[in-house]
């Protein structure tokens, strides 16, 4: 169980590392409203480097808990149980503080530069023939 949780500790690092260069590449990223999917968040700019920034700080974090359990510095969860008791959970958070904090600043104020923006994926299309009828000339026929 303990490889288990280091692997997959290491697998979040590099998701978090990813998925920062992935927003890092875009202009622009819409996260759809839970239930209105027509509106939703836009993050651009100033927001979307915030929040790429708070996924490699949380990426650097993970990452930090797999070495320390690797080197030995931090100390294991007990292999038979599946979920640490909190007060391990907020051991390792006292420990690492400094990638956990900038990383919810980083993300707080991602989205609260953010703004509300109508889904991109639903808008108008221009076309010149939207109705879908077939117009025939009278040679055709």
């Amino acid at each position: 169980m303990n490889k288990f949780r280091i692997v997959l500790n290491v697998m979040l690092a590099l998701a978090m590392f990813f998925s920062g260069l992935y927003l890092l590449g875009q202009d622009s990223f819409f996260l759809a409203d839970r239930w209105n999917p027509e509106v939703g968040t836009l993050l651009e700019g100033a927001a979307l480097y915030c929040l790429a920034v708070g996924l490699f700080l949380l990426g650097g974090f993970a990452g930090m808990v797999a070495y320390g359990w690797i080197k030995g510095s931090l100390t294991m969860p007990d292999k038979d149980t599946m979920r640490p008791h909190p007060s391990y959970k907020g051991l390792v958070i006292v420990r690492y503080w400094y990638w956990v904090l900038p990383a919810v600043v980083f993300i707080m104020l991602a989205f609260l530069q953010a703004g509300k923006a109508p889904n991109p994926s639903l808008q108008r299309t221009s076309q010149s023939c939207v109705s879908g009828t077939l117009h025939l000339d009278s040679a055709s026929l």
